[in-house]
């Protein structure tokens, strides 16, 4: 594997360096947690929506806490983004396409929503592909038009469940 990375990079293997982090770890957690941007762009392509139109982005998500085992870590990172992403748009042109498209993006929009991550994985046999694709989106998604001066605010953070999926007790 190394070799043919390598290889495609035009790098000799002594040169490349592969970074790998457990799921279950505090940086695999992080590297998972990042991508709510990512993963409302690929949700807004899927959709039909003209990403060139987006000339900028930031998201967040909380950070989910390190698992014992690997499920639970999937199960948390997910849920961070499904139930607790947040990502900002900064788009051109009109608002009604976004008026329109707005409310499918956000996981919510999903027959899949409302059920921690881990529990869906293990209900599709641990294979994402049997899982509503339309779940994989932050939890709310804030277009700003910064031709118009028009934001449209989608979706909602469902804390319960967060609280619920990291194991938080009151």
């Amino acid at each position: 594997v190394v070799r043919e990375i390598a290889h495609k990079a035009k790098v000799e293997p002594r040169n490349l360096i592969l970074l790998v982090a457990a799921t279950s770890s505090i940086a695999g957690s992080l590297q998972i947690n990042a991508r709510s941007v990512e993963t409302g762009l690929h949700k807004l392509y899927e959709l039909g929506f003209d990403v060139h139109r987006i000339k900028s982005a930031t998201g967040t998500a909380p950070l989910s806490p390190v698992a014992a085992d690997t499920i639970t870590a999937i199960g948390r990172t997910n849920d961070a983004i499904l139930y607790g992403g947040m990502i900002n748009l900064y788009v051109t042109g009109d608002d009604a396409s976004i008026e329109e498209i707005g409310p499918k993006v956000p996981s919510i929009a999903s027959t899949d929503y409302g059920r921690p991550f881990a529990e869906i994985f293990k209900a599709a046999n641990g294979d994402f592909y049997k899982i509503d694709p339309a779940l994989f989106s932050p939890a709310q998604v804030v277009f700003q038009n910064i031709e118009t001066g028009k934001v449209h605010w989608f979706g909602k953070c469902n804390e319960e469940l967060l609280r619920q999926s990291f194991g938080i007790r009151d």
